[in-house]
């Protein structure tokens, strides 16, 4: 029974050793002082980025929802999800209560672009319509270089389901008679196989907390908690922030 624990206490300690190696020399950037763009590659026009900050401090005004894009010079070898998911949860993008944030991420040099998704709009924007959105709404601006209008595209395509979603008009034709617009979806769709996936992760999760606190009374599950922080809601230097949202894993993403 002894040399059991040993041998599960062990497996638990890599994991828990190679995931804090992993992520140990991350660098994350800070989100700007308006806090809605940050266009660290210089794809978006100041017309469009004025457009997202005025309409993102209506949409949280009415619903605590926040929808920030990012560009990003290039990813450090890191998978673009991965890269998305840690910048949310270090921005805290959207509702500490209802974590219905939404992140644009692109990285131009590597032709890739991903959104995520917090728990709290899963529903109104599921993996299936966010990639239908990327598909017909910001890949083919992107393939003409055309990034500033590819962003917009998309950015009202997803305001046109959070509005849907919370019965709500954000007025956005007077914000910008030139950059709203009328998209509507009704269709809603998921990713089976990302579904499936989040599954395994889950099962997975169960397992390591059943084996940890079975037998090593949750002493690696406190460790990863405690060491897993990357700053989220301290940018409070800013004049704009995130409200504590974190993301709920789901999302789209392509090449183009």
């Amino acid at each position: 029974m002894e040399k059991r624990r040993r041998f599960l206490f062990i497996i638990l300690l890599s994991l828990l050793l190679s995931y804090s190696i992993a992520w140990s020399d991350i660098q994350l950037p800070e989100p700007s002082k308006e806090f809605y763009v940050y266009d660290a590659a210089n794809l978006i026009d100041n017309e469009v980025e004025n457009y997202i900050i005025k309409t993102n401090e209506v949409l949280y005004e009415k619903t605590d929802a926040q929808v920030v894009v990012a560009t990003i010079e290039n990813l450090n070898d890191l998978d673009i999800k991965e890269y998305a998911n840690l910048l949310f949860e270090k921005w805290s993008i959207g509702s500490s209560e209802f974590d219905n944030g939404v992140l644009i991420l692109i990285a131009p040099n590597e032709k890739k672009i991903w959104i995520e998704i917090g728990y709290g709009l899963e529903g109104a924007l599921p993996d299936g319509k966010v990639g239908r959105i990327i598909d017909k709404n910001i890949s083919p601006y992107f393939k003409e270089e055309n990034y500033s209008e590819g962003v917009l595209q998309g950015f009202n395509s997803i305001l046109d389901s959070i509005e849907e979603e919370y019965s709500i008009d954000l007025g956005r034709g007077n914000i910008s008679e030139n950059f709203s617009h009328d998209y509507n979806e009704k269709n809603r769709s998921f990713n089976i196989f990302d579904k499936f996936k989040k599954i395994l992760v889950a099962i997975g999760i169960i397992i390591f907390l059943f084996i940890d606190f079975r037998f090593f009374n949750g002493w690696l599950t406190y460790s990863i908690l405690g060491s897993i922080r990357f700053g989220g809601g301290s940018n409070n230097d800013h004049d704009n922030k995130g409200g504590g949202g974190s993301s709920g894993g789901g999302g789209a993403g392509r090449g183009w």
